[in-house]
């Protein structure tokens, strides 16, 4: 895709140039809600009639439609760019999709009010936060098969996967973020932060947890909290271009 930003809402799909450079191309699609990229195609879900579009990634010209699910949440293709993984939190389940004929291939039941998910290096792994069930649900990414169940303690909000350590936020009873960290092998970590749970990635050898007015940076054992820096809003969505980071508060 090189330097370009492609981004969905207000029924409509926009590609941007890097921060300041302004709208390459922009296109009309009804619902725009979340989407994923992968080589020459973009696809976003329509939460007008629980659609998805795929489009042409440099023109935005449609190429196909599929049928998706209700509430399209967040959405993975697989590194081959053959699988479309689809968290649809109406329907508490992740759908799988042929990425190239829109077949339904495997519909699996994926917590209460699903929120997120995250896909590990090889692509194999698929983790779920399973939101008002209170856990994490590892799944294969190839058929959905349920591989490991992982209690957490309180609504999961984001779920991150790395070198095989899982990085949950989650909702704690003081209305602020709880960090839980489970190491492929060792003892679990657990956390607290300030705010309200947003997103989570690691980045740079470094766990950063978006929460709500806040930035934090936690060592990737999870047992340290690095830094925190104020920041507007809790971020729902980000991404990263370069050595800048994007955070989007809905």
């Amino acid at each position: 895709m090189g330097k370009r930003i492609i981004v969905s809402g207000g029924d409509e799909v926009r590609v941007f140039a890097p921060p300041g450079r302004g709208v390459l191309e922009h296109i009309r699609l009804e619902g725009a809600g979340t989407l994923c990229a992968c080589g020459e195609h973009v696809f976003c879900a329509s939460n007008w009639g629980d659609m998805v579009w795929r489009l042409d990634a440099q023109k935005l010209v449609p190429t196909g439609l599929f049928a998706g699910g209700p509430d399209m949440r967040n959405m993975l293709i697989s590194p081959d760019g053959e699988r479309l993984m689809i968290l649809c939190a109406e329907a508490d389940s992740v759908l799988l999709l042929d990425a190239v004929c829109g077949a339904p291939m495997v519909l699996a039941r994926a917590g209460v009010n699903p929120q997120h998910m995250s896909l590990d290096e090889s692509g194999e792994v698929l983790a779920v936060a399973a939101g008002e069930s209170g856990e994490v649900l590892l799944l294969s990414a190839r058929s959905l098969a349920l591989l490991r169940r992982l209690p957490m303690p309180g609504i999961v909000l984001d779920v991150a996967l790395c070198a095989g350590t899982v990085y949950a936020l989650c909702l704690n009873e003081t209305l602020n973020s709880t960090l839980v960290t489970i190491p492929r092998a060792g003892a679990r970590q657990i956390l607290s932060l300030s705010g309200m749970p947003g997103r989570i990635a690691c980045e740079r050898g470094d766990v950063i947890c978006a929460t709500e007015g806040f930035l934090h940076t936690v060592s990737m054992d999870g047992m340290r909290l690095l830094g925190t820096r104020r920041v507007s809003g809790r971020a729902s969505i980000w991404m990263t271009a370069g050595e800048t980071l994007l955070l989007c508060d809905a």
